[in-house]
């Protein structure tokens, strides 16, 4: 949904803008009776689509990406561990493994992180499969014990979704 166009100076210029279309709506899908929010790279920088997939109902966020070499190490896990506490639901980070022969260099680490914020399984920048189990009921659970989604001060602020 969100375009990727930086320039951080010394480090990296990338304009996703020049080759890719934005796109214009969520995608919220059922798999086995769960409900999960798709969001892609850049995505995952922006709380507001998170918290409209988790009005929705998702209790699961999958975001394929490939932060670089700059913004990997400093906010990947740190924004997926933000997104699973701030709608206390799981998060899957899925990256394709660094390759440092390639024209752009990915970070890595493939992480499934729980309601709490908590790393439960995390791969290193090379090739491999990360297999988990997650218990729904932890998202309950955590949304019962801190409930944020009841104590939002929509008299005040929203999130809404335009389309």
């Amino acid at each position: 949904m969100h375009l990727f166009d930086i320039d951080i100076p010394n480090k990296i210029t990338f304009k996703e803008s020049e080759v890719l279309s934005a796109g214009d709506q969520l995608t919220v899908f059922e798999y086995n009776g769960v409900k999960v929010g798709l969001g892609i790279c850049y995505d995952l920088r922006f709380p507001e689509m998170a918290h409209l997939m988790a009005k929705e109902g998702c209790s699961l966020l999958i975001y394929p990406g490939a932060f670089n070499m700059t913004t990997g190490p400093k906010h990947w896990e740190l924004l997926g561990r933000a997104r699973a506490t701030d709608q206390q639901l799981y998060v899957a980070l899925v990256s394709p493994a660094r390759d440092l022969a390639a024209g752009y260099v990915a970070w890595g680490h493939s992480s499934l992180l729980d309601p709490w914020g908590a790393v439960l399984h995390q791969l290193d920048h090379r090739p491999g499969t990360l297999l988990a189990d997650i218990d729904l009921t932890t998202v309950e659970e955590v949304r019962s014990q801190i409930p944020i989604r009841a104590q939002r001060r929509t008299d005040i602020y929203d999130t809404v979704q335009k389309s």
